[in-house]
């Protein structure tokens, strides 16, 4: 991960306060420049959390960044996310996994009256989820709905197929989710 992706994965609390310093030596390898972010660079997990943020927050400030919201920092991720599974395609459900734990689960989502809405919907999701759900039954050794003509192997590989295509789809179209 980035720089940029770091701070949005801090943002969606997937990264603690004691990963700051690994933030800050991924803003040195990309360049940046800060008193702060060199302090913070060299500090490391044990040290003072409150000194820690500090570092982070006169970092930020220095850099005059400002952190994204959480609908920012999800649709960051989910490019990182989806750029990761279009080039590794094997690591299809390992990478649509983590897309779940780490930006769906990481954001509280209103609850809908809507019939009409899918899990992912919020993040234009709802495609891959529907391979995803297959690849998470076929895992489990439940009813797969989809290809039942063809071997489990095969119908396992198909719904990798369309999971990575809808990857490439959601990153084609190139917008963000609000």
């Amino acid at each position: 991960m980035n720089f940029r992706q770091k701070l949005a994965d801090f943002v969606l609390g997937n990264r603690t306060i004691s990963l700051h310093p690994d933030i800050a030596l991924t803003g040195m390898n990309e360049q940046l420049e800060s008193e702060s972010l060199v302090i913070l660079a060299g500090m490391n997990e044990q040290d003072n959390s409150f000194e820690l943020d500090q570092y982070f927050q006169q970092m930020l400030s220095e850099l005059q960044i400002k952190l994204p919201t959480k609908m920012e920092a999800a649709n960051i991720l989910l490019n990182y996310f989806m750029t990761q599974m279009v080039a590794e395609p094997t690591r299809a459900y390992e990478l649509m996994t983590a897309i779940q734990n780490n930006v769906y689960y990481a954001i509280k989502w209103p609850e809908s009256n809507s019939e009409n809405q899918y899990m992912g919907h919020e993040l234009g999701l709802e495609k891959l989820y529907t391979w995803y759900r297959e690849l998470q039954d076929f895992n489990a050794g439940s009813m797969l709905l989809y290809y039942n003509e063809l071997p489990r192997h095969k119908q396992k590989m198909k719904f990798e197929e369309h999971l990575v295509k809808e990857a490439q789809n959601w990153l084609n179209a190139g917008k963000t989710y609000t």
